[in-house]
Formats: structure tokens, C-alpha cells, sequence
């Protein structure tokens, strides 16, 4: 039979390891730390803000076939720094959208040249042998690049090339705005512009005109909704 001082030492290891154990159990959930779910920074795209397009004269019926236009380079009358630069390239967003929504067959883009008054339009087109002559306006203007608020307007018409005569007249407008952060319980909130807002609002106000001379042009039953 073991004496009670050689029972002890082998008593008091296991209490001290399970002291040791209980000892970093304890440093564990004190140094221990749980994250928290704070507000979340979300951002979205801003979006262009812009009414129906004001159709003032248009034609009252379609042509037996689709028909082809010129269009020339939109100018630009609010003063501007480039306005002629300034000009082609809203004119070549323009173009691009309405060829990409197939408006007409053939459209020509007289981009190295300007409006050269309807007369020598007329015989330009006659000269391309196509029917219809597209020329723009843009009499408001404001780029506030990524930070600021970014607004134009846009004036369009048409003239048919046979008897020169003016058949559409179309406005419209569109314009894109930064917002305040803003800050709610689980998120704060953002309003993200992009590099060049003006691409964006020129592209959906072509876009739009778009529809509707291509529901007249070529019969469409549906115009899709422009975003």
C-alpha cells in the first residue's frame, strides 16, 4: 500500500494541469473578439433624369419601305470651348445608337463636315441617293464630369429629300446629378456618376428619339424601352 506522500505528487499533477488548462481557457475569452456587422457602404448608379420627348410635327403615316437619311453633326449654339469637337462627337454617339437600333437601313454620317444649309443638304443627299436629311441642335450644354451635375438638350429635325419639306420636329432633354451621401441605420448610401455622364445622357436621348421615328419608319408593333 502506497504511503499518503506518494499519493500526493500524483494528485497534484493532474490539479495543476487542469489549473493550467482552466488558466488559458480563461486568456482565450478574455483576448477573444467578435465582429460586429456595421453600416455598409452601397453604390449605385445615378440615373438619367429626363421627361418624355416633345414631338411638335411628325408624319401622319409610314412609308411603303423604310427609308434611307444622312445626318450631319449636331451644332452646338450655347457658347462652348470646341464647340465644332464638341459637336462631332455628341453626333457620333447619336449615330451609333441609331444604327444600333436599326432606325433606317443606310445612314450616312457626314462627320468631317457641318451643316450646310438645307439647299446644299438637299443636293447632297439627292447626290447619295437617299430620302430623308437629319440635322440637329444643342442649345444647352453643362458637363460636371464624375462630381457635378451634367445636362443637355437636344433639338432634332427631319427633312424628306423628294419636295424638301420638314416632317419631323423632336426636343428633348436629360440630365444626371451627384447626391449626398446619405446615411441609414444598416447603410450609408452613394449616387455613383460615370467618367463621362454626357455618353450616358446622349445616348438615351437618341435613343428615345429613335424609337419613335423607327416605329414609323419601318412599322415597328413593340419599341423597346430605352435604359
Amino acid at each position: 500500500m502506497q504511503s499518503r506522500s506518494a499519493r500526493l505528487p500524483l494528485i497534484l499533477f493532474p490539479l495543476l494541469g487542469l489549473l493550467m488548462l482552466a488558466g488559458c481557457g480563461y486568456v482565450e475569452r478574455v483576448d477573444y473578439w467578435e465582429p460586429r456587422i456595421g453600416p455598409q457602404e452601397i453604390a449605385t448608379d445615378a440615373p438619367v433624369f429626363r421627361n418624355a420627348p416633345v414631338i411638335s410635327l411628325y408624319p401622319t403615316n409610314s412609308p411603303p419601305a423604310p427609308l434611307s437619311a444622312i445626318f450631319y453633326p449636331p451644332r452646338v449654339t450655347q457658347p462652348v470651348d470646341n464647340p465644332l469637337v464638341l459637336g462631332h462627337a455628341l453626333g457620333r454617339i447619336f449615330w451609333q445608337t441609331w444604327n444600333q437600333t436599326l432606325v433606317f437601313p443606310t445612314l450616312v454620317y457626314e462627320e468631317e463636315t457641318q451643316w450646310p444649309g438645307l439647299p446644299r443638304a438637299l443636293d447632297r443627299a439627292r447626290a447619295l441617293d437617299v430620302d430623308l436629311i437629319i440635322r440637329a441642335e444643342i442649345p444647352y450644354f453643362l458637363s460636371g464630369g464624375s462630381r457635378g451635375t451634367t445636362g443637355i438638350s437636344l433639338y432634332t429635325e427631319i427633312f424628306e429629300v423628294e419636295g424638301g419639306q420638314r416632317v419631323w420636329i423632336m426636343e428633348h432633354s436629360g440630365r444626371m446629378e451627384p447626391q449626398p451621401r446619405r446615411d441609414f441605420i444598416i447603410a450609408h448610401h452613394t449616387r455613383r456618376l460615370p467618367v463621362e455622364p454626357i455618353y450616358s445622357i446622349m445616348t438615351l436621348l437618341a435613343c428615345d428619339l429613335a424609337m419613335h421615328v423607327g416605329q414609323w419608319n419601318n412599322g415597328w408593333e413593340r419599341v423597346q424601352a430605352c435604359r
